[in-house]
């Protein structure tokens, strides 16, 4: 990795140039209808095998998507300090811009980080109109969420009666921590020497820690994600889609069937700036998280040790982004399993 500096139009920072993805042929990202037959087992193949997928036929009508797409372009054309008297510093929850958390981590990007709770934007003084679309907008994102993790149970095998499992951690639950993430990647290709394999980091390599995030990004690139053998692979953009990911709790919780996806974000290159929406579904922090009986066959050991998730969220701010936040967590068998596949 490569320490640069950027010049001029977001103030001058560090940042980290990362080689960019393989340049094999992309890899194919599961597309699924939710409502079509087969959905369930096609989300427990694509959660076990990359820990992501595209979701269409969603419901979400595309015109809020533009409405909130428009108000966020509308705030972050605003100055910085016009921002930073509407949302606070970040500190997680608020408007930041090129700092990630508070260990560190850096990226060419800003963004509006916010607790969406109850159906409403907590603690913060957003224009009138963004606000309300920001909260009709996560209305509908998490029926996609909720609707997902039924699928997901039932792609599991769990019974009927008890698909719910998952999806009541999180959504209808008082107390259970929903953020959205609005990031805005400004072009940087200013920055970039011609003819070089490389990019600048908006957002550095991490898995999510709540049971799941809900993404969708504007027509500009940038997102890529980590197979199982380690190779880098952009996602097309799609604005007509959700990208689900699978998050550390939600990999705790299948006892391993389905894997966080490690994901990463290059700024833009061209003269477009990359706009993303991020939904993450997290429970309440006194939710225990530890493999559901419901998945667990007759005999299986547990591969991690129990935790809250008020205690895997603590730890996990005190982490770098691209840390293995869950290898605390793992219990010997994991460890050996991982050192025989090795060999």
């Amino acid at each position: 990795m490569v320490a640069i500096t950027a010049p001029g139009s977001i103030e001058q920072i560090p940042l980290v140039r990362y080689p960019k993805a393989n340049a094999d042929p992309p890899a194919v990202i599961p597309a699924i209808d939710l409502l079509a037959p087969g959905a369930a087992a096609a989300v427990a193949d694509a959660c076990g095998s990359l820990g992501f997928f595209r979701a269409t036929n969603h419901g979400v009508p595309a015109g809020l998507a533009d409405a909130l797409e428009a108000g966020a372009m509308a705030f972050f054309a605003m100055t910085h300090q016009e921002k930073l008297d509407m949302s606070g510093p970040a500190s997680p929850l608020g408007y930041g811009s090129k700092s990630i958390g508070s260990n560190g981590d850096v990226g060419w990007l800003e963004y509006l980080l916010l607790s969406v709770g109850n159906g409403s934007v907590v603690g913060s003084s957003l224009p009138p109109s963004l606000r309300m679309v920001l909260e009709e907008y996560t209305d509908a994102v998490r029926e996609v969420g909720g609707r997902v993790m039924e699928l997901m149970a039932e792609g599991l095998g769990v019974a009927a009666d008890e698909r719910a499992v998952l999806r009541r951690m999180v959504v209808g639950i008082d107390g259970s921590e929903e953020m959205v993430r609005v990031n805005h990647y400004p072009p940087c290709s200013c920055l970039l020497p011609p003819g070089r394999d490389c990019g600048v980091t908006g957002f550095g390599e991490h898995t999510d820690p709540q049971i799941i995030s809900v993404l969708r990004s504007n027509c500009t690139g940038g997102l890529q994600i980590m197979l199982r053998d380690g190779r880098w692979v952009p996602v097309p953009p799609d604005p007509d889609s959700f990208f689900v990911n699978v998050g550390d709790s939600l990999q705790v919780l299948t006892n391993g069937r389905f894997r966080s996806v490690k994901h990463r974000v290059l700024a833009p290159e061209g003269m477009q700036s990359r706009l993303s929406v991020i939904y993450f579904g997290g429970p309440a922090p006194s939710q225990r998280i530890a493999p559901l009986q419901q998945v667990m066959r007759e005999g299986e050991q547990s591969l991690y040790r129990e935790f809250t998730w008020g205690e895997y969220k603590k730890a996990a701010y005190k982490t770098r982004l691209g840390d293995h936040r869950l290898g605390p967590y793992e219990l010997p068998t994991v460890a050996a399993a991982a050192e025989l596949a090795a060999k």
